[in-house]
């Protein structure tokens, strides 16, 4: 096989299995971005389960980083944020996957990207 066939082969590879990652199949699950009823329920589900760290006005909190700033750390796609919240990060930010929907996560992830 030439050289260029492998490498035309191996992308070919890696573009199949970065369709069926986790990341893209969840991306996949989500609706479509919010309307005002579902930021509505985003902001319901951020004061229940996210002001306590992130502060009420989201501009971070005891243990909660800001949240109106324009980049995260782990980025500010939504599919990065649907992740952090129902996945958790290393370093503090716990999983919500066990008391949210991916569709509830969706719409709280709206809620605070729309926020500045």
């Amino acid at each position: 096989m030439s050289t260029i066939s492998s490498t035309m082969l191996l992308i070919a590879f890696l573009l199949v299995f970065a369709a069926c990652s986790p990341d893209s199949k969840q991306q996949q699950d989500l609706p479509p971005f919010s309307g005002p009823e579902q930021l509505t329920l985003g902001k319901q589900l951020y004061a229940l389960h996210c002001a306590s760290c992130h502060g009420t006005l989201a501009k971070g909190g005891i243990a909660g980083p800001d949240l109106t700033v324009s980049s995260f750390r782990y980025g500010k796609e939504r599919a990065a944020v649907v992740k952090s919240i129902l996945e958790g990060r290393a370093g503090g930010m716990p999983s919500f996957g066990a008391h949210l929907k991916p569709e509830q996560a969706a719409y709280l992830t709206d809620f605070l990207l729309q926020l500045h």
